[in-house]
């Protein structure tokens, strides 16, 4: 019998029969993740999908082409960590993705939910619960002691994850031409590309000697750096990102274990700013610039 997963989100429960032969590392990753609140996020791009990101990092298993699967399928989008469910037929978009489960019954409630979260998002954080059906409670797990760059990383990504942190809510809190909304942007975007630049280079580790991928991870994350800090004034996470280049040059963590660290961290950070950003009526706000009343 499949694992059940369930989908709690304004007082309603989706069940969700997980796949075990599918995407097996992904699977385990996701069984040691959960329970866990997530925030739900506006899709912009393939449309009829409900999407939250996870601290899950695995690679592609048994790729599967994202059009290809049905109303329910709940996948697992490796370049960018999501989680998803889609609902309706997507629109264009190219993507090799895992299978992990297919939700029980209709998808009538969750693209209900997804039309509302869609319509919504911006001026509302929706929030969902990932629960496994009759599991034990999990221990709490300390973290890392010490105030070295390498362990500042690994508490810093920990922070992340468990609360939106007060750098953003300050973010959001500024006033003046085109603010917030040009940091906001920006910080989507710059945390986005550190975080995309630096899973090519996990994902792929063996393309690269180790002294090509430093330059490249340090390029990019200098780039974050420049960004994020110098304009956008997100100093918590410049020094984050400044702690990953001095723990790059020093030369004392593999690789592979810091960009785990940089990756989720900015995956987050991205996602934190990005249920802040009011996706919808801005669409619609271009689409009438353009002339367009489609």
């Amino acid at each position: 019998m499949a694992q059940e997963l369930i989908f709690r989100s304004e007082g309603q429960d989706l069940a969700i029969d997980l796949s075990p032969g599918q995407g097996t590392e992904t699977l385990k990753q996701l069984l040691n993740w959960v329970p866990a609140e997530i925030t739900i996020h506006c899709a912009k791009i393939a449309g009829c999908h409900i999407y939250w990101p996870s601290p899950i990092l695995a690679r592609l298993e048994k790729g599967m082409d994202i059009h290809t699967l049905k109303p329910g399928a709940f996948l697992y989008y490796p370049d960018r960590q999501y989680l998803e469910i889609i609902y309706d037929e997507l629109q264009a978009e190219t993507a090799a993705v895992t299978y992990l489960g297919q939700l029980k019954g209709g998808v009538d409630r969750l693209r209900d939910f997804a039309t509302d979260q869609r319509r919504e998002a911006g001026t509302k954080v929706f929030k969902a619960e990932l629960m496994l059906t009759n599991a034990p409670p999990k221990p709490t797990r300390s973290g890392p002691e010490g105030n070295t760059p390498w362990v500042r990383i690994q508490r810093a990504r920990r922070s992340v994850w468990a609360e939106e942190p007060e750098e953003i809510r300050s973010m959001l809190a500024r006033s003046g031409h085109n603010i917030p909304f040009g940091p906001m942007a920006t910080a989507d975007g710059y945390f986005r590309t550190v975080q995309e630049s630096l899973w090519q280079l996990w994902n792929t580790p063996d393309r690269f000697p180790d002294a090509a991928r430093r330059v490249a991870a340090i390029n990019a994350i200098e780039l974050g750096i420049a960004r994020l800090g110098h304009y956008c004034h997100l100093t918590e996470s410049q020094n984050v990102l400044e702690d990953a280049v001095n723990v790059i040059d020093a030369g004392v963590v593999p690789l592979q274990e810091l960009f785990t660290e940089i990756i989720l961290y900015c995956s987050r950070m991205s996602n934190w700013v990005d249920i802040h950003i009011p996706w919808y009526p801005a669409n619609e706000l271009t689409k009438r610039c353009l002339g367009r009343n489609d």
